[in-house]
């Protein structure tokens, strides 16, 4: 397993980020133009003070809190992550007990060792492990922020969103309190993030079934198509012509462009970035709409 650090960034402006009391500013170095300051978003590689961030805030929020049950945990991670026996780790003399400090070192050799996106999937394993420890996300999104990385924490996964604003758009979607829309959001999510087999076909096919659930629900019309349901909330007033017309060619392209609806063609034309612009763009109008009915 090699490392991949400061691979695949991509130059943007340098945007503050404030977590846990606090407040990101530039260095007295970078002030007097001394040091540049960090200007890329790392997508495709992760640079130690990423890293570095990141363990911190496991060895934080996990390692050292007072629940911290090691024998549980380290249980979770050999049979479920590593896929390895539960006896093999580490042993101490006596043999009958396994060995508090190498079984950690163990974990940070792999975190250290690993390629950058090895590490986000320890991450996302240890997140699911550990639920309800909201300090632990807070603290994670607060690293990401810090540290520019592409990546942002939504419903316990990491999604290739860089913008804030975006990532608040999208979280406030996969959280709605409809099920059936939140759920769409959630597979959008799935495909678009999974790293080893991508599926941005699919991904954009959830975010318009999500806006097509939730154009249902504030109709009242639960047959209708998403077509359908745009031209009743266009009569009732409670979206703009406008509005209705760009996202109703929205939703043409997506049955003719590659097939996204119906029969696959070209679909490897399809990328990351159109994937993830639909998750966007349609979780702005979910949250958009929803505010216009209310």
């Amino acid at each position: 397993m090699g490392r991949d650090d400061e691979q695949g960034s991509r130059p943007v402006p340098r945007g503050g980020a404030g977590g846990r009391g606090v407040v990101t500013v530039s260095s007295f170095s970078e002030r007097m133009g001394l040091k540049q300051p960090k200007t890329f978003v790392q997508f495709e590689g992760m640079d130690d003070e990423l890293r570095n961030g990141l363990w911190n805030v496991y060895t934080r929020r996990i390692v050292d809190a007072p629940q911290f049950d090691c024998d549980r945990f380290t249980r979770l991670l050999w049979e479920h992550f590593f896929k390895k026996p539960i006896d093999s780790r580490p042993i101490r003399h006596n043999g009958f007990s396994f060995d508090y400090r190498q079984v950690l070192k163990d974990v940070r050799d792999f975190f250290f060792g690993s390629s950058w996106n090895e590490v986000y999937e320890f991450l996302e394993f240890v997140l699911r492990a550990s639920k309800g420890n909201s300090d632990l996300r807070k603290d994670m999104q607060y690293v990401l922020s810090r540290e520019n990385s592409g990546y942002r924490l939504v419903d316990d996964q990491f999604v290739p969103i860089s913008d804030e604003i975006e990532l608040r758009e999208v979280e406030q979607a996969a959280s709605e309190k409809y099920a059936s829309v939140a759920a769409h959001i959630r597979a959008a999510i799935d495909h678009l993030s999974d790293k080893t087999n991508p599926d941005y076909r699919n991904s954009i096919k959830e975010s318009i079934s999500a806006v097509e659930s939730i154009a249902k629900v504030i109709t009242g019309e639960t047959k209708a198509t998403l077509s359908d349901a745009l031209k009743i909330l266009e009569k009732r007033g409670t979206l703009h012509p406008a509005l209705k017309e760009a996202f109703s060619k929205l939703y043409g392209y997506t049955s003719d462009a590659d097939g996204i609806r119906h029969a696959l063609v070209d679909e490897d034309k399809l990328t990351q970035a159109d994937a993830r612009y639909f998750l966007v763009v349609c979780s702005a109008f979910i949250n958009l709409l929803k505010a216009q009915a209310n």
